[in-house]
């Protein structure tokens, strides 16, 4: 830049365009028209295109390295966020660094095309949907800050449990930088603040509304969350994609916090329940059980009985039988008795000496010899009714 002697200021071409930059890329823009002139540079990370009105022109310049790549044709109404800049050819380029459809029709054909593409790739596969916790202690939440979605989610959770902990991360769910506010929520949760479960609500909208929920970028990142997700978004003629990635999909986020956690009162209704037929239950198996066991007593006692009756039977026969052998050994011995009793009765001496024999002794001992006395020996003579002594005057042999 030169300064003249008026005190001038001349730039040079160069110098201009750059003085044009620095002030035009102070702001961003979003600007709103039709898709013209549309060029896809083949095996390029980029593409130029022009957006225009009835009246005006303005070129396009997008590199997917700073926004997804968003099917586009000549003729399709956007929207676009992006930084102008002034070309060293004297044209104005707009830096584009998010698109948004505009028009229902261009949406849904978007939508299909990127939903058939994902669907075939594996990522709504209900194989390998994430289940959910039954009773989670952490709850992550991302929503508009100050929106209904949060207000509902974070009433509802505190009704039904209040024991879990509610984190939450307020991103914007519509238009610019949504995307990667939504994106970066999901990662911060996943990386440096891990909950039980995540809910990512939002209240409702058009389909132009929910773009961010039908992103790619979006959609990945849901598919890759190790965290279980409910998908909140609201709109019940609107599926998006994130409700088909989600591991579960609510219809509002109301809806949301009733299936992420119990509610309290009807699990303790349950338990209630239970505990009461346990007891029915308990009681009618005591119940049966003890009239089985009083049936088998009965069935015991009878049998003891009749063993005891069968034992005495028998005990009474044996008694019989023994007694019986008893008395005939008895016999058998009075009769061996009785017959030693005569044996004994015919060698009694006594029996003998009343035949008229007797007994000589003297001194004490029997003598059965003449040869055992001689002439003066005093004799003692015993006969069966008494005794009488005599001395030997004479020996006859």
């Amino acid at each position: 830049m030169i300064t003249t002697n008026d005190g001038e200021q001349v730039f040079s071409v160069s110098e201009y365009t750059e003085y044009i930059n620095h002030i035009v890329s102070l702001d961003s823009v979003i600007i709103e028209g039709e898709v013209s002139n549309f060029r896809d540079i083949s095996g390029r990370n980029f593409c130029y295109f022009d957006i225009k009105d009835e009246n005006a022109t303005a070129r396009c310049f997008q590199g997917f390295w700073h926004s997804a790549k968003v099917a586009l044709s000549n003729g399709t109404m956007i929207k676009v966020f992006g930084h102008p800049s002034l070309q060293k050819n004297g044209t104005f380029v707009i830096d584009v660094r998010e698109v948004f459809l505009i028009g229902k029709g261009a949406l849904m054909q978007a939508y299909l095309k990127l939903k058939t593409r994902l669907e075939k790739e594996g990522l709504f596969d209900p194989a390998i949907k994430k289940p959910l916790p039954v009773f989670p202690k952490t709850v992550g939440l991302i929503a508009g800050k100050n929106s209904s979605a949060y207000h509902d989610v974070a009433a509802e959770i505190s009704e039904r449990w209040s024991g879990a902990h509610i984190f939450f991360l307020a991103s914007k769910v519509q238009g610019m930088n949504a995307k990667r506010e939504i994106i970066s929520a999901i990662k911060h949760f996943n990386q440096k603040h891990p909950v039980d479960i995540l809910i990512v609500a939002r209240g409702g909208g058009s389909m132009e509304d929910l773009q961010a929920f039908d992103s790619e970028e979006v959609v990945r990142e849901i598919f890759s969350s190790k965290i279980p997700i409910i998908s909140a978004i609201g709109h019940e003629d609107h599926r998006t994609l994130s409700d088909f990635v989600s591991d579960v999909r609510a219809k509002t986020p109301t809806k949301a916090a009733q299936i992420a956690v119990p509610d309290r009162k009807e699990i303790t209704e349950r338990l209630e329940y239970f505990s009461q037929r346990l007891h029915s239950l308990i009681s009618h198996q005591l119940e049966q059980s003890h009239a089985k066991l009083e049936g088998q007593l009965t069935t015991l006692n009878l049998l003891i009985h009749s063993k005891i009756e069968k034992i005495i039977e028998r005990l009474d026969e044996k008694k019989i039988a023994l007694s019986n052998f008893v008395c005939d050994l008895i016999r058998g011995k009075q009769q061996i008795i009785e017959r030693l009793e005569k044996s004994l009765m015919l060698l009694d001496p006594f029996n003998v000496l009343k035949r008229g024999y007797g007994v000589i002794e003297k001194k004490g001992k029997r003598i059965s010899s003449v040869e055992q006395i001689k002439m003066g020996d005093e004799v003692t003579t015993t006969l069966h009714d008494g005794a009488f002594r005599g001395k030997i005057v004479d020996i006859v042999e």
